[in-house]
């Protein structure tokens, strides 16, 4: 295999169905989930050497994982800038996740979620995946970026409020919410 500590059926193969929910839980079609995961092996494959020897070898291929969806969420969107330019702004995100999604929540906010994620900074987005999709800990993310655990945290913070700018037009606004008051 080129490399003696790295073992596929030891470090990948245990991993791939927590790689395939991961990249689910932010693509939302399989296709695209399935395209992405690929990307996410080879690159692991590429730099099995790095994964072998890093200190929490999971973590890394977690955070390889994430980036290769996030990668594919943002080729997604510029293809369908290009592609379907008529689109009103809020739907260039992926409409086929707003298929799959069962509720009607999921389906208004999906789109408009992924989109800010895709804009997010590449470390960034990766920080705030790992830690509100694999609910990692700050010393598990700060590994698996090969940052300290303070810059992870700037990374989360950083991103969350990024995204709650993007984000705030869907907050319910309380003057308008009957029994709400301030």
């Amino acid at each position: 295999m080129g490399n003696p500590a790295f073992d596929y059926d030891s470090l990948i193969k245990p991993l791939e169905p927590r790689m395939m929910r991961t990249i689910w839980r932010i693509l939302r079609e399989k296709p695209a989930a399935e395209d992405a995961l690929q990307d996410a092996l080879a690159v692991i494959w590429k730099k099995r050497g790095t994964v072998a020897r890093h200190p929490n070898p999971p973590a890394l291929i977690l955070r390889i994982t994430i980036a290769s969806a996030v990668d594919s969420l943002r080729k997604t969107r510029r293809r369908l800038r290009h592609e379907v330019p008529g689109l009103p702004k809020d739907r260039r995100a992926d409409d086929s996740a707003d298929r799959a999604a069962g509720k009607a929540e999921e389906r208004r906010f999906r789109p408009a979620i992924l989109q800010a994620v895709g804009r997010l900074p590449r470390r960034q987005a990766e920080a705030v995946l790992l830690r509100i999709i694999e609910e990692l800990s700050y010393e598990e993310i700060a590994r698996a970026m090969g940052c300290t655990e303070a810059t992870a945290r700037v990374h989360v913070m950083r991103g969350k409020a990024a995204l709650a700018r993007r984000l705030a037009r869907f907050r319910p606004d309380p003057a308008r919410q009957p029994g709400l008051k301030e």
